[in-house]
């Protein structure tokens, strides 16, 4: 992949890049990606919400929603890139030399961070999918459905980067890589809840009426 940034790509140019046979961009910057498209959905429904006098007695809510949704975009906008470059720092980690004295802790460290950046993903995807379930029952009813597609794509992203902590974390070894998927399994629900839709979420937005 060239230095140009993947968020600086066409929506073309980046379904090209991610098909291609090279090393960047691939599942982790796919999975901050659908974080942000699920936030931006949100940021959809609560415009289309707070312009309405219709939905005064709930706009500040809204509102607040949307500021807390903007910010989580923006931070899974940047880790699309990150992942890109985490992932090419293990790669060339790996690429040492073998007699290099130095090169088990350079793998270490990069690997350290090629599961941070997901971990990260997953953290903000979390965030983003309450917010969503909060904006459901409140927002202008005629987005419903974007609501709905914002709820499943902030899921995948959180299940996505949940693969891609992990495929690192043999690379740590216990304890530090018993310490995450820990805090990782925290975050996703026991039992894979934040995975799936709750029937509370579903309810919220079937029933909102167009």
């Amino acid at each position: 992949m060239s230095e140009r940034r993947l968020t600086g790509l066409t929506v073309h140019e980046f379904l090209e890049a991610l098909a291609a046979r090279q090393e960047t961009p691939g599942g982790g910057s796919v999975a901050a990606l659908c974080g942000a498209l699920a936030a931006s959905l949100g940021r959809m429904a609560a415009a289309f919400t707070t312009d309405s006098p219709r939905f005064a007695d709930v706009a500040e809510r809204v509102t607040e929603i949307a500021g807390r949704l903007a910010r989580a975009g923006h931070m899974l906008s940047e880790l699309i890139d990150e992942d890109a470059a985490a992932y090419l720092a293990l790669s060339a980690a790996f690429k040492r030399d073998k007699g290099d004295p130095d090169r088990s802790a350079v793998i270490r460290t990069a690997a350290t961070l090629a599961a941070a950046v997901p971990f990260q993903v997953a953290v903000l995807s979390r965030k983003v999918r309450l917010d969503l379930a909060r904006l459901a029952p409140i927002a202008n009813p005629n987005l419903a459905s974007d609501v709905e597609c914002g709820l499943h794509l902030a899921a995948a992203a959180m299940h996505s980067a949940a693969v891609n902590v992990r495929v690192n974390l043999r690379l740590l070894g216990a304890p530090e890589s018993e310490r995450i998927e820990r805090e990782l399994a925290a975050i996703l629900g026991a039992g894979g809840e934040g995975l799936g839709e709750r029937p509370s979420e579903a309810n919220a937005i079937g029933h909102g009426g167009v």
